[in-house]
């Protein structure tokens, strides 16, 4: 065999080498695939999640109240046994403030 004949190309070869790689029906496909990612994911994200219980239940610690004082600061307001502890948790620390009385009302 010689060289020319083991590189010469088929009539078949030669037309795959002229057409061009992305076609309709391609570009098609892919977008009918994303589409159908895109409804899983909605799917997913409005029915299978809310019904997941994703926070641990205690028997003896309840998060009452929480509000963000600063973007890495936080204020609980936390239930333990009968009583209520307010306390405020950073990134780096936790400090207990105060004991609640939850049973009278907040003055403001």
């Amino acid at each position: 065999m010689t060289p020319s004949t083991l590189f010469a190309a088929s009539p078949e070869a030669l037309v795959l080498q002229r057409t061009p790689i992305v076609t309709f029906g391609y570009v098609m496909q892919v977008f009918f695939s994303l589409l159908v990612v895109l409804a899983l994911l909605y799917f997913i994200a409005r029915f299978v999640l809310p019904r997941m219980k994703l926070s641990s239940s205690g028997k003896l610690i309840k998060v009452l109240d929480r509000v963000y004082l600063e973007p890495q600061v936080s204020a609980y307001l936390l239930q333990v046994g009968r009583d209520a502890w307010l306390i405020a948790a950073s990134n780096k620390n936790i400090t207990r403030i105060d004991k609640v009385d939850l049973e009278s009302p907040p003055t403001p």
